[in-house]
């Protein structure tokens, strides 16, 4: 059993010290999750707050033969999801990245690098985290559970509540997307550098 289930008892008993330790478990995760989707630290915290608040009023219902993290997770992602229709930055359509499917066969990795490996370079994140903020909220999620908190296709269905292929789907048409942003965030650079030199 994993250790946030073996919490369940005591959770449900509303002892104090297992929320502690709970928060302990997957507090960071939580907020970590809230901040990848948006991008904004104080809407994170409050993604946090309200999650944990949810998971302490609703412990009641939890169904203990599911999984309490994919159940934690579920509920940030909602928490997320309301606050990123309030903000509606993005500015790619559905239909706009569906044009994608048509491309499936094309390599996704970019030379050296790949979306959910760049963390080190802080401008080429920032340049990924807009090129996330441009894209509709069902595929920026299923890119962030999948790529950048490395859930299993399985998770990342039973969290957002669709298909195991509706993720596949998704995560490859936001894959493709955000590949052709990043290459022409390299292009530009190869560019400026190139005029620099001249």
């Amino acid at each position: 059993m994993k250790k946030g289930n073996q919490l369940i008892p005591r959770l449900k008993a509303k002892d104090p010290q297992a929320f502690e330790e709970l928060v302990d478990l997957y507090g960071d995760r939580v907020y970590n999750l809230a901040l990848k989707i948006l991008h904004n630290p104080s809407d994170a915290e409050d993604v946090f707050q309200e999650t944990f608040t949810a998971v302490y009023e609703k412990i009641h219902t939890f169904n203990e033969r599911a999984d309490l993290f994919t159940w934690i997770y579920r509920i940030a992602t909602n928490f997320a999801l309301m606050k990123l229709r309030k903000a509606k930055k993005e500015t790619v359509t559905e239909s706009n990245l569906e044009s994608y499917e048509d491309q499936a066969e094309f390599p996704v990795h970019l030379p050296g690098s790949y979306p959910d490996q760049v963390v080190l370079d802080e401008e080429l994140q920032q340049e990924l985290n807009r090129a996330l903020d441009r894209i509709p909220e069902i595929y920026r999620t299923v890119f962030v559970l999948r790529d950048l908190e490395n859930l299993s296709t399985a998770e990342t269905a039973e969290i957002l509540n669709i298909t195991e292929s509706n993720v596949k789907v998704r995560l490859r048409r936001a894959r493709l997307f955000l590949r052709d942003e990043l290459c022409r965030y390299f292009e530009r650079c190869k560019e400026e550098q190139g005029n620099g030199h001249k």
